[in-house]
């Protein structure tokens, strides 16, 4: 029989015990699903069976035990990235079994692997993949999945870090073959990427590096939207968190360096001669590679938190601190002295990779955290 003398103690037992990295004083346990180097991953029920299941990369993970399920081979992009950045969940052909769209580093192309369905989930078979376009260039930093028009149906965004490339949204056609076709909205790319109403006009707009386009107000499929070069910094966070901090009416922008040391709030301030005007404000320098975030109420005391972390090797150990410890922050606001304070999720060798997902994965109304990058896919169990 086991005897504790301490907290710290037991905890370092169950350390021990589970394999997993448990942090003395904070709530999270993690488990580690597999090692390779995907950076990419989603969240939701593939097999229909009322659990939430994790994909990432060569493989699906199915609820509520998590042993990997094959999806797909995965290919490296030298020197080692796995060929995977933008790997989000949709029905693709509407057969009720949600299916990936992806795209990756060096891919020309956006591809929708299909779900094999319920025998096929169950005997391991592969996911058949199919072309939704083609995008004429493999420059591709993350790609998103959002509904920017509000109808219901979502568009692929490609954050592309080559400048010359045109800013363009893929849509999905109607026909009988699952497609997607582009629409321009700006001659201008550049790395980072984030989405929000920056104008108070209750449409979406999308930001970058060098500014933001505004959605127009009716057919933004069939025009450029406005770009606004209110700003212009480099290698932005992907995504740039759009959130009215201070409560003031005008909306407010997280945005990290994805290849330096720095996390940043800037505040909105009135606009001047139809320009937005911002005023940083630091919130944490001591780590770098702060590539992906996610704003949401992870203690559940009805206020959303900043969940950001370094990711390791961003640039394949080039970057500023690139071996410095990996480690997972939530940051948590205080309107009244307009600061946020710093909570350790986790750390050592646990860091993002392009996306930070969150979910209540075993039915505790607890939002545990996915995250997959170059050591690994992991599942942050909040305790």
């Amino acid at each position: 029989m086991a005897y504790f003398t301490s907290m710290q103690n037991f905890v370092l037992f169950v350390f021990l015990l589970l394999g997993s990295s448990v942090l003395p004083g904070q709530s999270f346990v993690s488990q580690l699903l597999c090692i390779d180097n995907n950076e990419a991953c989603a969240i939701a029920d593939i097999d229909q069976d009322g659990l939430k299941d994790i994909v990432a990369g060569r493989n699906w993970y199915a609820a509520p035990d998590f042993v990997p399920r094959p999806v797909r081979a995965l290919a490296i992009h030298p020197p080692d990235y796995a060929r995977n950045n933008g790997e989000h969940i949709w029905d693709v052909n509407d057969d009720t079994w949600p299916d990936i769209v992806t795209t990756g580093w060096g891919e020309t192309r956006i591809l929708w692997y299909e779900n094999p369905g319920e025998i096929g989930l169950q005997k391991g078979l592969p996911w058949a993949v199919h072309v939704l376009a083609e995008v004429g260039h493999g420059h591709g930093e993350i790609a998103s999945l959002r509904d920017l028009d509000g109808d219901g149906i979502p568009e692929y965004i490609i954050n592309s870090y080559v400048k010359k490339n045109p800013f363009r949204v893929f849509r999905f056609v109607p026909g009988a073959t699952p497609a997607m076709e582009p629409s321009v909205i700006g001659p201008r790319n550049s790395h980072g990427i984030g989405f929000g109403d920056v104008d108070g006009d209750g449409r979406t707009d999308i930001l970058f590096d060098e500014g933001w386009y505004q959605q127009p107000a009716s057919q933004p499929w069939d025009q450029q939207w406005v770009w606004h070069r209110d700003w212009k910094r480099a290698g932005g966070s992907c995504p740039m968190l759009v959130v009215d901090l201070n409560q003031d009416g005008l909306n407010d922008v997280i945005w990290g360096k994805g290849h330096d040391y720095g996390l940043f709030w800037y505040e909105q301030l009135p606009p001047i001669n139809d320009s937005t005007v911002w005023q940083p404000h630091l919130i944490d320098s001591s780590w770098s590679q702060a590539h992906a975030q996610v704003w949401l109420d992870l203690d559940s005391d009805g206020q959303s938190e900043l969940i950001s972390g370094k990711r390791i090797f961003a640039h394949s150990g080039k970057d500023p601190g690139a071996a410095d410890n990996a480690s997972i922050y939530s940051y948590h606001w205080t309107n009244a002295s307009q600061t946020f304070n710093r909570k350790l999720i986790a750390q050592s060798n646990i860091g993002t990779g392009l996306f930070i997902r969150a979910a209540d994965l075993n039915g505790d109304d607890k939002m545990d955290l996915v995250m997959a990058g170059k050591t690994g896919t992991y599942i942050l169990w909040q305790e």
